[in-house]
């Protein structure tokens, strides 16, 4: 305890320390010493813009004039540096272009000794400050020089002001989107948003004391980035009317040499001048730049120079053809450092997904095969090392491994396919955003299903999706149900109420349409002797203590031993029963459940489904169906998991998903050979149960049962018999040993239909004919004076039963089943 509280104390002791220091920085960062080194003489006060719109506050522009030496031109050259940079940054070339002309070399505002504080550092709000330093200057006309980011700059100036310029010189200048970083707005939005984040929890969150505040990769360099919007340039490059060059470095790694050609084709007047170098041919290679401006101002001034309309015809024609993204080049140097750390990222966020669209990038020829495989591999990892919750090292190492040989494979398999795909003569590619977009979908497709086919569970799985999507036992109610909701609207307007068939079953609330109480439900057929299964009703707002005390009088007054049945009071379609097999399952699941719940003794042998109806003026009632419920179970070989029995059998296969999930924890266990295995052992068809169409075991002697058994419940006419029979079916046919388990209402359904094979249209017939009776008989019932249940009613119990289903299986999700 005393460490503890050391270490505690010195960890606060650290964050007061840290804060402190933090505070003393940002006084001296907002009260710096003054010093008259590097202020610059020349210096013009315009307005701030905000977008487009001038403010009154003033903004400061530092600026060098440099008279010409020998002036052989009239005009000057205005230089607009990049980001990061200031005037400083043209020395050695504006001393070299000074020779013939005069040169203008501003701080662009946020930059150098110029105001760094502004609402707006776009480039299109630097080539607004530029319009009024030209005016403060009264020059009415210039020579203009974009460097790096000073491109993006002067093509705006271009496009604000294109009559104060005389001829376009762009120098390892920006310029279109496609050519930057990834080409994608957005995506380059989001990594000038992180740079300008980091940057700026780095100056603001550190006590540095104004060191970083003199760094050129500052916030005003970020927001420079951020603020800036490069898709309008291509329009603009297509509208410059006036001479243009076009200066690049062979080995440019920030902005390709791609762009400066790109920029050269949307500019047929211009000239193209490569030289060799990188991005800083402005500092090592000053003198070919100079030289290659000046001539280039000179023969702007004497007329040799051409301005588009004077463009030879095949370039004037190339100009306007629209951009092929399909062959946009690779990236190379920083942009692929961003592309790839995007790809990175984007795996570790998406997984398999993030691979895919590198695959596809790699086909598209946008980053080499080896970059984008990297870069999804780290992401991968990364992924992998979040995701993994087993510390041992073996565990670790061989997901570490899964990863690897799955993401390389990801991109090389989403490559290939894409690689063929834009080699269709499809005319979707010469869509280029579209076409990108399904081929993306159609790469991400091929890779699902592949991944999926590789091992036999995967082909097994896939057999399973099939079976359920063509076979409509397994289709879901919102699929099947429409044609008998539409036929049960017709009998709606024949019989002109729209829940007549609420009145089919007078002694259940609304019939048993939904909400009854199956409690009292088996209370009303109490009269049937020893026809029902023995039960007990479990209050839900009872005390855990007072339900465990009634369930164990219940059992011992019964005389019953475990298993034993639980199920809400209120339920459909099986949901919610559980087969509980111990004391402490019992109380467990009794001290989860908040609903009433029925506590029911299990009875063995084979379960029947029996739909009975009974006209109101009939003597007798009948059977309308019967259905034989088999319970699934495989048989072991001792060589197969419980998994792979599963997925070999040609009916579990069907419910594969079911069955693995309810026996997850068994699914590795290799069973002896001949051992059987049961799947399921609730008779309900969504639960996994097998239902067999039983109309050989009808039997006067079976009907005559029921019809006594459904008698003994006065005002009970429609619905169906959920029982069990420990004779099995002879018993059944005899009309002996039968034990109900639960009788359901008028939306019951005659479940034989379920039966593999029937065809869908008479499954539709047999549930026309079903609803058809439920109708007359409520009709029957309307006229004895029965009211049918209100509509509103109707919806009142609807809604009260969903909101108690969904409390009761949200309160019970522990208990085992089955």
């Amino acid at each position: 305890m005393p460490s503890a509280r050391v270490a505690r104390s010195i960890r606060v002791l650290a964050v007061a320390l840290y804060g402190l220091a933090l505070l003393v920085s940002h006084h001296a960062r907002t009260n710096p010493p003054r010093s008259s080194s590097g202020a610059s003489k020349s210096v013009a006060l315009i307005h701030q813009q905000s977008g487009e719109q001038h403010r009154e506050r003033q903004v400061r522009i530092a600026y060098r004039d440099v008279p010409a030496q020998h002036p052989r031109t009239s005009l000057p050259v205005l230089m607009i540096h990049g980001s990061p940079g200031r005037k400083e940054d043209f020395d050695a070339l504006a001393s070299v272009v000074s020779a013939d002309a005069r040169v203008i070399v501003p701080d662009l505002p946020g930059f150098g000794a110029s105001t760094r504080q502004l609402p707006d550092y776009s480039i299109r709000a630097g080539a607004e400050y530029l319009v009024e330093l030209l005016d403060a200057l009264g020059l009415t006309r210039v020579h203009v020089l974009g460097y790096s980011m000073g491109g993006g700059v002067a093509l705006n100036l271009v496009d604000i002001a294109p009559e104060r310029v005389t001829s376009l010189t762009m120098l390892s200048a920006i310029g279109v989107q496609e050519l930057e970083l990834t080409g994608e707005y957005h995506a380059n939005h989001v990594v000038h948003g992180a740079q300008l984040a980091g940057i700026w929890l780095l100056q603001e969150g550190t006590p540095h004391f104004g060191l970083l505040d003199r760094s050129p990769l500052d916030v005003a360099y970020a927001r420079n980035f951020f603020d800036s919007d490069q898709r309008p340039l291509r329009g603009v490059l297509q509208r410059v009317e006036v001479p243009a060059l076009v200066i690049h470095g062979l080995d440019d790694p920030l902005v390709p040499l791609d762009a400066a050609m790109e920029h050269a084709r949307l500019l047929p007047q211009s000239e193209l001048v490569t030289l060799p170098g990188g991005h800083m041919l402005v500092h090592w290679n000053a003198e070919l730049v100079g030289a290659a401006v000046a001539s280039f101002v000179r023969r702007v001034e004497t007329g040799v120079a051409p301005k588009r309309g004077d463009a030879e015809p095949s370039r004037a024609l190339a100009a306007v053809r629209p951009l092929d993204v399909g062959r946009l080049p690779k990236v190379r140097g920083i942009a692929a450092v961003v592309f790839g750390g995007l790809l990175a990222f984007g795996t570790a966020l998406l997984g398999g997904f993030g691979a895919v669209v590198a695959g596809v990038f790699v086909a598209r020829g946008r980053i080499a095969l080896v970059t984008a495989t990297a870069a999804c591999i780290v992401g991968a990892l990364v992924r992998t090392g979040f995701a993994s919750p087993e510390p041992a090292e073996n565990s670790v190492t061989r997901r570490l491994g899964t990863a690897i040989l799955v993401t390389g494979l990801r991109v090389l398999a989403a490559a290939g396919v894409m690689w063929v795909l834009l080699r269709t003569p499809l005319s979707l590619w010469q869509q280029p955003y579209r076409g990108f977009a399904v081929g993306l979908g159609l790469t991400a497709g091929v890779i699902y299903v592949a991944e999926r086919s590789a091992t036999h569970k995967a082909r097994r799985l896939w057999v399973s999706r099939w079976r359920r999507a063509t076979r409509w036992e397994f289709w879901p109610a919102w699929v099947f149900y429409p044609p008998v909701v539409a036929y049960i609207a017709y009998l709606m307007l024949k019989h002109r109420s729209m829940t007549l068939f609420t009145a089919a079953n007078p002694s259940i609330l609304a019939g048993g349409v939904v909400g009854e109480s199956k409690a009292d439900i088996l209370r009303g057929l109490a009269d049937s002797g020893d026809a029902v299964a023995r039960f007990v009703l479990v209050p839900g707002a009872a005390t855990a203590a007072d339900k465990q005390d009634l369930a164990k009088q219940f059992m011992d007054s019964r005389e019953l031993r475990f298993p034993v049945v639980l199920k809400p009071n209120h339920g459909q379609r099986g949901s919610g029963v559980v087969i509980v097999r111990s004391a402490e399952m019992l109380h467990a699941a009794l001290e989860l459940s908040g609903v009433d719940t029925i506590l029911q003794e299990y009875v063995t042998g084979e379960e029947f489904g029996v739909f009975y109806y009974r006209r109101p003026s009939e003597a007798h009632g009948r059977i309308f169906s019967i259905t034989q419920k088999m319970f699934p179970a495989v048989v072991g070989d001792g060589r197969r998991t419980l998994e792979r029995l599963i997925l070999d059998d040609e009916r579990a296969v069907c419910s594969a998903r079911l069955y693995c999930e309810r026996h997850r924890e068994q699914l590795s266990t290799v069973l002896a050979a001949g051992l059987e295995f049961p799947l399921a052992e609730l008779g309900s068809h969504c639960r996994g149960a097998v239902f067999l169409d039983g109309a050989s075991l009808r039997t006067d002697a079976l009907e005559r049962r029921i019809d006594a058994i459904a008698r003994s419940f006065d005002g009970f006419y429609f619905g169906r018999f959920d029982v069990r029979v420990p004779g099995g079916a002879e018993s059944l046919c005899r009309g002996e040993g039968i034990k109900v388990l639960e009788l359901n209402g008028v939306t019951s359904e005659a479940t034989h239909i379920y039966h593999p094979g029937t065809p869908l249209l008479a499954a539709y017939r047999v549930l026309a004919e079903q609803w058809r009776i439920a109708f007359e008989i409520g009709a029957e019932n309307r006229a004895r004076g029965v009211r049918p249940t209100p509509l509103h009613d109707v919806v009142r119990l609807a809604r009260a039963y969903r909101d108690e289903s969904h409390g009761h299986l949200a309160e019970r999700p522990t208990v085992a089943v089955d």
